[in-house]
């Protein structure tokens, strides 16, 4: 009978592990709307330099994608990073180096965290040698 008992044990913490795991929100997959967004210039993600265009830019889990209809592409690791702009709009934050823009960050309207873009080695030796960095921001709507 202890056996039994063991047994019948192990099934209800197993059961109760498995319901709880069941009922945790995912507020990751309600941050996954996609946007269209016209960007007037070329641009950086990451180590890719895009052309200026229409991009559709997603959450993907921890990264961003952003892609337009002429095969031009990235993809980044991201982090959760504090929205000032959750009231306003959907937004793209742009570093502008010179003549070099960095995709910086991607918040969405209504959302209190948005997405921080891993910055690059270049855009990170481009920081170093600017003593002053221009934020470009663009609102953009769904």
């Amino acid at each position: 009978m202890t056996l039994a008992k063991g047994r019948l044990a192990l099934v209800m913490i197993l059961a109760g592990a498995v319901l709880a795991i069941l009922n945790v929100p995912a507020p990751a997959l309600a941050q996954s709307t996609a946007m269209s967004v016209p960007i007037p210039f070329d641009f950086h993600v990451g180590a890719k330099t895009l052309p200026a265009g229409t991009y559709i830019v997603s959450r993907q889990g921890e990264a961003i994608r952003i892609s337009d209809s002429n095969g031009h592409s990235a993809f980044v690791i991201s982090t959760a990073v504090p929205n000032p702009a959750a009231k306003l709009d959907n937004q793209l934050v742009f570093n502008r180096y010179g003549d070099d823009a960095y995709l910086t960050e991607v918040r969405w309207l209504g959302y209190s965290a948005g997405r921080g873009l891993m910055k690059s080695t270049h855009e990170i030796e481009l920081a170093k040698a600017f003593s002053g960095r221009n934020v470009l921001s663009a609102g953009i709507t769904k």
